[in-house]
């Protein structure tokens, strides 16, 4: 009978780095999620429309301190409107998981109105107080925040 030389606990060990290493593999793909989809909303970005989601709209790729200089557009009721105290709803289609921040003033001051979740979408005639209607003058991006966001 012939007995072969095996290092002991070398199976264990190789066993646990792979157990190890499907997890750390199976996390990863946990994380990386699809994009997010609001209504109405191309993918990356986050949208003002003028009173609800088949009205004109306005698309934001990064923060802007101020709408002022911004117009509604696609051939929908509001095209051409100035988009400063104009906004109803919202929706965001971020891509980065970026919540969107819309605020009472320019340069994101007067206090935030309301905020978006990546994927979900705020209809100003059902969900949002008269006082965050129209009044809307810029939007901040930001990471996951703790507060609480349509």
């Amino acid at each position: 009978m012939t007995t072969k030389n095996r290092t002991p606990g070398l199976g264990k060990r190789i066993a646990s780095v792979a157990g190890a290493t499907a997890l750390l593999v199976a996390g990863a793909v946990a994380t990386a999620g699809p994009a997010a989809a609001g209504t109405n909303c191309d993918a990356g970005y986050h949208c003002v429309f003028w009173i609800d989601f088949s009205t004109a709209k306005h698309s934001f790729f990064n923060s802007d301190p101020d709408f002022t200089n911004d117009s509604f557009e696609g051939g929908a009721p509001g095209t051409g409107y100035v988009v400063n105290d104009r906004v109803w709803s919202a929706s965001n289609s971020s891509t980065g998981g970026y919540e969107s921040h819309y605020y009472k003033d320019i340069n994101y001051g007067g206090g935030l109105l309301f905020c978006v979740n990546p994927g979900s979408q705020v209809d100003g005639g059902s969900q949002l107080q008269p006082w965050q209607r129209d009044a809307a003058s810029s939007v901040k991006l930001k990471p996951t925040t703790t507060t609480p966001c349509f």
